[in-house]
C-alpha cells in the first residue's frame, strides 16, 4: 500500500485557500475548508430535521409501525442502487459540484413537502414518491461529501479535519433532533408538557403542522449550504476531479469493487458493517420513534432527546479522537470493544419507560460511535488513493446502508409483535457480529497508516 498511501499527499499541500502545516489553528484558518465545513453542518441540520420528520409523518398518515419501516426503505432503495454510480461519477466529475446539484434537490423536496403538509394535501402515495427521490439525490450526496474533504486538507491534518467535522455535524445532531421535535411538538400539540400554538396552519391535518415547519426548516438550512458550496474554490493545479478519460461508468465500478476486494482488512471491516447494518439498523431507526410514540410519555419530543443524547455522545466521542493521540494498532481490538458493548446497551431498549433513561444510553452509545467514526474514517481515507476516494467511500456506504431497506421492512413487521424482543435479538446479534470478526486476523491485525 505504500505508493497508494504516497499518492494521497500529491497536490494536497499548499492549495489556495487550503490547509498547510501541522497546527489545528492553521487549518481553521484555511478559508475553503471552512466553507466545506460550513456547508456540511448545515447539511447534517437538514438531515437531522428529516430523521425526525419523516417517520412522524407516516405515524400521524397512518398511526402503523410497518408503514414507517416502508417508508424508510423505499427512501433507502434508490440510496443504494445508484450508489455505486455517484461514486464514479464523484470520481471522474467535481465532487462540488454534486454536492450542489444534491443540495438543489433537497431544497425543491423540502420546500414542496412543507407546502404540502401545510395545505392538507399530503398523502401517503406522495410521501412514498418524495422518499424516493430524497434516496436518489442521497446516493450523489454522500459520496462526494466523504471524497471531497481529502482534496482539500493535506493528508496530516486529515485526521483533525475530520475531527472538527464531525464534531460540528454531531453538535448539529445534537441541537437538530431536539429542536425538530420540540417544534413538531410545539406547533402540532403532540405532546402534554408542550400547548399547542392555536390557530396556526389550521389546513394541516391534527398533528401536522409541525411536521411542514420541520420541512420548510430544512429547505432553509440546504439552501444555504449551497450558498456556501458556491464560494469554495480549488487551486487549478489540483483539479476537483480525480479520474477522467473514456473509461465507462461500469468499468470505473468494477475497479473499485476490485480495489476493495484485494485488501484483506478493508473488505473484512466492509462485511462486518454491513451484518450489523442489517441486524441493528431498522430496530433502532423504526423502533425509537415506535417507542416514543407507544411507551415515552413525551411523543415526538421524546424521539428528539434520544437521537440529541446520541449526538451529544458521538460529539464527545469526536473531540476525543481528534484530541487524543492516534493510535497506530490495535484498531481491531477497539471496533469490536466498542461494538460489543453498543450491543448490549441496545439490548433493553424496547423494555424502557423512561425517556431520561433512553438518552442516558445512547450518550454511551454515541461516545463509542463518534470516537470509532473517526479513527476509521481517517483509516479508510489514508489507505486509498485519491483517485479511488469516490467508489471506495460509496462501497462503505453501500455496506453501511445497502441492507437497510429489508432491515427496516422487516423490523416494521417484526415491531408489531414485540418491541422489546426486537431490540434484543438487534443487540445481541451486533455483539456476536463483532466478536467473530474480532476473531479474524485481517481486523485484529489492523493498524494506522
Amino acid at each position: 500500500m505504500g505508493e497508494q498511501e504516497s499518492s494521497l499527499d500529491t497536490g494536497r499541500e499548499d492549495r489556495d485557500g487550503g490547509a498547510r502545516g501541522n497546527s489545528l489553528w492553521e487549518l481553521l484558518k484555511a478559508r475553503d475548508f471552512r466553507l466545506l465545513w460550513g456547508a456540511g453542518t448545515l447539511s447534517a441540520i437538514g438531515d437531522q430535521f428529516d430523521l425526525i420528520a419523516f417517520p412522524w409523518l407516516v405515524l400521524i398518515l397512518t398511526g402503523d409501525a410497518l408503514a414507517v419501516g416502508a417508508i424508510i426503505a423505499v427512501g433507502s432503495v434508490p440510496t443504494v442502487l445508484f450508489m455505486l454510480i455517484g461514486g464514479s461519477v464523484v470520481d471522474r466529475a467535481s465532487p462540488r459540484l454534486i454536492l450542489q446539484v444534491s443540495n438543489l434537490a433537497r431544497i425543491f423536496l423540502g420546500s414542496v413537502l412543507a407546502a404540502l403538509v401545510l395545505t392538507g394535501m399530503m398523502n401517503l402515495f406522495l410521501l412514498y414518491v418524495f422518499a424516493l427521490a430524497k434516496g436518489i439525490a442521497d446516493a450523489f450526496y454522500y459520496p462526494a461529501q466523504a471524497a471531497i474533504l481529502p482534496r482539500i486538507v493535506g493528508g496530516k491534518q486529515l485526521r483533525q479535519a475530520n475531527a472538527i467535522i464531525q464534531t460540528t455535524t454531531e453538535s448539529s445532531g445534537f441541537v437538530g433532533p431536539m429542536l425538530a421535535g420540540a417544534l413538531i411538538a410545539y406547533f402540532s400539540g403532540t405532546n402534554r408538557l408542550i400547548p399547542p400554538l392555536s390557530g396556526v396552519t389550521a389546513a394541516a391535518p391534527a398533528g401536522a403542522s409541525g411536521v411542514g415547519l420541520a420541512f420548510a426548516v430544512v429547505a432553509a438550512v440546504f439552501f444555504v449550504s449551497f450558498l456556501l458550496l458556491a464560494f469554495l474554490r480549488l487551486n487549478a493545479g489540483a483539479p476537483e476531479s480525480a479520474e477522467k478519460g473514456g473509461e465507462s461508468i461500469w468499468a470505473s465500478i468494477a475497479d473499485g469493487f476490485r480495489f476493495v476486494r484485494a485488501d484483506a482488512a478493508m473488505f473484512a471491516l466492509f462485511l462486518l458493517i454491513a451484518g450489523i447494518e442489517l441486524f441493528v439498523q431498522g430496530p433502532v431507526v423504526v423502533g425509537i420513534p415506535v417507542l416514543a410514540d407507544t411507551q415515552l410519555p413525551q411523543g415526538a419530543l421524546a424521539v428528539g432527546i434520544i437521537f440529541s443524547s446520541y449526538a451529544a455522545g458521538a460529539l464527545l466521542g469526536a473531540v476525543l479522537a481528534g484530541a487524543l493521540p492516534v493510535p497506530k494498532r490495535r484498531l481491531g481490538h477497539i471496533l469490536v470493544g466498542t461494538y460489543v458493548l453498543s450491543g448490549f446497551l441496545i439490548m433493553p431498549f424496547g423494555f424502557l419507560r423512561a425517556t431520561w433513561l433512553a438518552a442516558s444510553l445512547v450518550v454511551v452509545i454515541g461516545v463509542m460511535g463518534g470516537y470509532t467514526n473517526i479513527i476509521f474514517t481517517t483509516w479508510l481515507q489514508t489507505r486509498t488513493p485519491q483517485r479511488m476516494l469516490g467508489r471506495v467511500m460509496s462501497l462503505l456506504m453501500i455496506a453501511s446502508i445497502g441492507l437497510s431497506p429489508f432491515s427496516n421492512a422487516v423490523s416494521g413487521a417484526l415491531i408489531k409483535l414485540s418491541l422489546g424482543w426486537v431490540f434484543v435479538g438487534a443487540g445481541a446479534m451486533m455483539a456476536v457480529l463483532a466478536v467473530v470478526a474480532g476473531l479474524r486476523r485481517e481486523i485484529a491485525g489492523m493498524e494506522m497508516a
